[in-house]
């Protein structure tokens, strides 16, 4: 029987799973095996190969730890690495104690607790009579609520319990990283799509207001035989190059701002500090989507003009009705 605490935790700013564990028993129903090399088991946290090979980490190396939902910091020695098929080779390993001032479970408390057994119907029989209320499921195992509705939900999952060897079905914890994963980009896309039209917008108010006082260009070119696709093309060569110059410059004022206020500007999560990165590509894509709305901006502007006859463009048009005084008025 292997109980387990499971937390969310950054290593030299990458993600890591911290998993809490009584050592002996996770190894054996995990299958997993120690590589030699550690110091002894007091005070130990053993780093998964994969991780050990992606972080650079090695027995001895000090790693700082930050809690997953309460503010804590905690650090540790890696005294040593295992190796285990499967996504556990990625995760590092600690004292249940540990997990628990990273998480805040309390004592008697756990996230998951497998169980390997020859004889699962046993297995319910003393869940049921012991009175626990978990939701058993497991490799060969159809899934059994004992004492309990069955979850609505698979975040619900109280208990985790399986029989055999094989991958862990899903629980509630990488179900809650999936949604709030998907809760954030939707939240970011959201902004992104709702600051991409305020842009788009302002770039075409500017650009029709610079266009009206060459609206007549339009008139005179229809006027001495240019086809309609040379006016459009030559629009686009005006504007594609300012609109270039103008992008390359709000990205790099952009990140000159990023520079001077990264302090103000960094995000902490649970004691673990976010900062934002200047992305190349991020920074290309925002700039090749300004000139993509200036390239449309102008090529509708364009087309409305095209779409007036040549005398019209030409025939100078009062730009507003010549005000009157009252007095004019008056008198009729």
């Amino acid at each position: 029987m292997s109980p387990e605490i499971l937390a969310f935790s950054a290593v030299r700013s990458e993600p890591v799973l911290v998993r809490g564990v009584d050592l002996e028993p996770f190894l054996d129903i995990e299958g997993a095996s120690p590589i030699p090399g550690g110091s002894g088991p007091a005070g130990w946290a053993l780093a998964g190969a994969s991780l050990a090979r992606r972080l650079g980490l090695a027995p001895g190396t000090d790693v700082a730890l930050v809690g997953s939902t309460v503010p804590r910091l905690e650090v540790v020695r890696i005294t040593g690495l295992f190796d285990a098929a499967g996504p556990t080779a990625d995760e590092l390993l600690v004292p249940l104690d540990l997990a628990r001032s990273l998480t805040g479970v309390g004592t008697g408390s756990f996230h998951s607790i497998r169980v390997r057994t020859q004889d699962s119907g046993t297995l319910l029989a003393f869940l049921a009579s012991y009175g626990a209320s978990v939701h058993v499921t497991g490799p060969g195992l159809p899934r059994a609520d004992v004492n309990s509705d069955p979850p609505a939900d698979d975040r619900l999952t109280n208990l985790l319990l399986r029989s055999g060897r094989g991958a862990i079905p899903r629980d509630y914890m990488t179900t809650g990283v999936a949604e709030a994963t998907n809760s954030v980009r939707v939240v970011a896309l959201g902004l992104g799509v709702f600051l991409g039209i305020l842009v788009a917008s302002g770039v075409h108010a500017v650009q029709a207001r610079a266009f009206a006082d060459r609206r007549r260009s339009v008139g005179i070119l229809r006027a001495v035989g240019a086809s309609g696709a040379w006016v459009r093309l030559r629009g686009l060569r005006e504007t594609v190059p300012l609109a270039l110059l103008a992008g390359a410059a709000g990205a790099g004022i952009g990140v000159a701002a990023d520079r001077l206020l990264r302090p103000a500007t960094s995000l902490v999560l649970f004691g673990h500090e976010i900062q934002g990165t200047a992305d190349p590509w991020t920074l290309l894509a925002v700039v090749a989507a300004l000139v993509a709305a200036s390239a449309v901006s102008q090529l509708l502007l364009v087309g409305s003009a095209l779409r007036e006859r040549p005398t019209d463009a030409l025939t100078d048009r009062a730009a507003a009705v010549e005000p009157r005084s009252l007095e004019v008025v008056l008198r009729g």
